[in-house]
């Protein structure tokens, strides 16, 4: 019986540990029904079956071009316990996109994306068809990918080739597509599924002789990038690009287009419309709605039947260049922010108004019209150069937001009464006004501006006065080099508020006088050069005091306002050299009254031809002058570095208007035949410290270093 009773309860145990191993097992069972995948994805057409890619919730089927899904099985594989809708096994069209959804077992859901990817028959190196025969050739093989280069046609002889509906599949070609001005086809079919070309894509030759001479239709429905576009045609025709977007380098059409349309453009390096003049070209609005920026220049020439200009939504060029149009009138560039080049804008007289209301740094503007009178560019505060010319109005008016400026250059513009920068300028390197048949205005005001020069030309030198600081921390230059030379006076425009100016440069050809008054120290240099013959007959400077730097007087046939005297007469000091050369038969006496101090070497060099007679000024007076920091040279002839051995002076005798000099490095006398006394540099002499700081050969008499030490100083 206990024997019973021990067999019962062992069967008792084992019964129980059976059903806690069976508990335990089904709480670790792995599967818990929440893997809502595709597994796998395949499609069966025939014999043929595509095993798909699947890359996160899309599925790629790769098949041979042209080839199609339709009614083809498939095969799917998805997680356990997991469905599918729609049923892949009721779908019978497999070329068309569309979208599964995979549902766990414990309700999770995944959306596929189903996709067909068509892979093309390719070509490696480059494609030559210079004939039909070629084209159809080719064309029979399929090809849609040319890894290398496409040239249709031959450089010259008889057209041949007039139909490219061959080369339909093509959809890239890896390098340069090049089509020979020989191709005689009127419309470009064959190339609608081209989509990208990686080099260039050259249609004619490059020049307008070259063009193509029978295509009038241009269509490539499918074009999306391309290195360089370059279509040179010499017949009117239509230009349609509707899937272009993407230019890298040049974007160039030359042909009297009838119609061009490019509304998906977003990117050109550059970008060029052109035709030859008088073409009979017919365009006439060019409207570019989705371009936002070309690297370099932006160029539409020579269209003159064209109107209108849309460049909408355009924010950043390199340049706009808008020439030769006889109709243009309106440019529509609202977001255009920053041009780093030129904005050129010549022969469009049509054009009375031009505005970029968000352009705000420019490189150059170059604008010019008689009809031109209203220029905005309210938010423009950077330009490297503003250049208008011919204009009927003081154009500047609409830079209210100018501050900075490279060079700002006023050509022949008419003004009423005064002439002033905007208020908002800060700083300009260079202002220059220059009129030639238009007046200039009444007055120039440059008050309270930061200029670095302010040039004066031509027939602005009439202006009756100009206003700027006392103190002018810039040059001044007045340039009368092309200046009409009859009536003319040259400069007597009033200088008011300038007393100390960085520098002055005069160039005074074709005036009868430059007088620069109010001026009483040149920080730097003074420079006037005069290089034709006969004017100005009189200059003057007669308050200026002080030169920080050096001066340069070269004045052939001249004379001062006092006549026969030639004088600077407040000038106290020069801190860099003193170079005077007068050719003059007139001037007698050159004479510095106040003139104490000469920094560098202080030279005059004069004689005159008259005749077979050799004349020269005869006095020389600087009764103050102290110190000569370089060398005192008097020479014959007009070089700055070397003296005349023919052109002798005849007119100096003595030298004693420099009885004053004290100290000097070097005296260097030459070629003054008529000299003979010396008395007047005996202090300066006693400065001297060797035989080689003195020199006086070719004059009426030439001491030696010693015969001065012996006291011979005259002859």
């Amino acid at each position: 019986m206990k024997t019973i009773l021990k067999y019962y309860l062992i069967l008792l145990l084992l019964a129980g540990l059976f059903a806690f191993a069976a508990c335990n097992k089904e709480e670790q069972d792995p599967f818990a029904g929440k893997d809502s995948y595709i597994t796998a994805f395949s499609l069966q057409q025939g014999e043929a079956v595509f095993h798909a890619a699947i890359a996160g919730d899309v599925i790629t089927i790769t098949v041979p071009e042209n080839f199609s899904l339709a009614q083809a099985k498939a095969i799917v594989k998805l997680s356990e316990n997991a469905r599918i809708y729609p049923d892949p096994a009721a779908v019978t069209n497999w070329d068309e996109e569309r979208q599964f959804a995979v549902t766990a077992h414990n309700g999770a859901q995944t959306t596929y994306k189903y996709t067909v990817k068509h892979s093309g028959i390719a070509h490696d190196g480059t494609v030559l068809l210079e004939t039909q025969a070629d084209v159809d050739a080719f064309g029979q093989q399929g090809i849609t990918f040319i890894d290398g280069n496409l040239t249709i046609g031959r450089t010259a002889g008889t057209d041949s080739i007039t139909s490219l509906a061959p080369l339909a599949g093509l959809k890239e070609v890896v390098y340069n597509l090049t089509i020979q001005p020989t191709f005689a086809g009127k419309e470009l079919t064959g190339l609608e599924s081209l989509e990208r070309v990686g080099g260039t894509f050259q249609a004619g030759g490059t020049t307008t002789t070259t063009g193509l001479k029978h295509l009038e239709i241009f269509t490539m429905p499918a074009l999306k990038t391309v290195g360089s576009f370059n279509l040179q045609n010499t017949v009117t025709f239509i230009i349609e690009l509707p899937e272009l977007v993407d230019v890298s380098k040049q974007f160039r059409i030359s042909s009297p287009l009838y119609k061009l349309q490019v509304p998906s453009l977003k990117h050109a390096g550059t970008l060029t419309l052109t035709t030859v003049s008088n073409s009979g070209a017919s365009l006439a609005n060019v409207s570019l709605p989705a371009l936002e920026t070309v690297d370099d220049v932006l160029s539409i020439t020579l269209f003159h039947s064209v109107s209108r200009i849309d460049l909408t939504v355009l924010k950043k060029t390199g340049g706009l260049t808008l020439t030769t149009m006889n109709l243009l009138s309106f440019v529509y560039a609202p977001k255009l922010e920053e041009i780093t080049g030129t904005v050129n804008l010549l022969t469009v007289p049509a054009l009375t108004e031009f505005g970029l209301p968000e352009l705000k740094k420019a490189g150059t503007l170059y604008l010019a019209g008689t009809a031109l009178n209203v220029v905005e560019f309210p938010k423009l505060t950077e330009a490297a150069t503003i250049d208008f010319r011919d204009m009927p109005t003081n154009v500047l008016a609409g830079l209210t937001a100018l501050q900075t400026a490279g060079t700002i250059t006023l050509y022949n513009t008419q003004y009423t009464n005064k002439l002033e920068l905007p208020a908002s300028v800060q700083r300009v390197t260079r202002f220059a006004v220059e009129h030639n048949t238009n007046l200039p205005p009444d007055e120039i005001d440059v008050k309270g501006k930061n200029i670095g020069i302010l040039e004066l030309k031509r027939n602005t030198i009439k202006v009756g006065k100009i206003v700027g600081d006392e103190v002018f921390n810039g040059a001044l230059v007045i340039n009368l080099s092309s200046a009409p030379t009859s009536p003319y006076q040259g400069f007597p425009a009033k200088l008011e508020g300038f007393r100390v100016i960085d520098s002055l440069y005069i160039n005074p050809a074709g005036g009868d006088t430059v007088m620069v008054s109010g001026i009483r120290e040149v920080r730097k240099g003074v420079y006037l050069n005069v290089t034709s013959s006969g004017k100005p007959y009189h200059f003057g400077f007669p308050d200026l005091e002080e030169i920080g730097g050096s001066v340069h007087i070269h004045c052939p046939y001249m004379i001062n306002t006092t006549g026969k005297v030639l004088e600077l007469e407040k000038l106290r000091r020069v801190g860099g050299d003193f170079f005077m050369n007068v050719v003059t038969k007139t001037v007698e006496t050159l004479r510095f009254p106040e003139l104490v101090e000469v920094g560098g070497n202080f030279t005059l060099c004069t004689s005159y031809n008259s005749g077979s007679n050799y004349i020269g000024f005869k006095t020389v007076n600087v009764p103050k002058l102290i110190t000569i920091g370089g060398s005192l040279i008097i020479r014959a002839g007009n070089s700055s570095t070397s003296a005349s051995t023919s052109n002798k002076n005849t007119g100096l005798t003595n030298l004693d208007g420099f009885s004053s000099l004290a100290s000097v490095g070097s005296i260097e006398i030459k070629q003054q035949s008529n000299l003979v006394s010396y008395e007047g540099l005996k202090e300066a002499f006693k400065s001297l410290t060797s035989p080689s700081d003195w020199s006086a050969t070719g004059n009426g008499y030439n001491p030696t270093y010693q015969d001065l030490l012996d006291g011979k100083w005259t002859k």
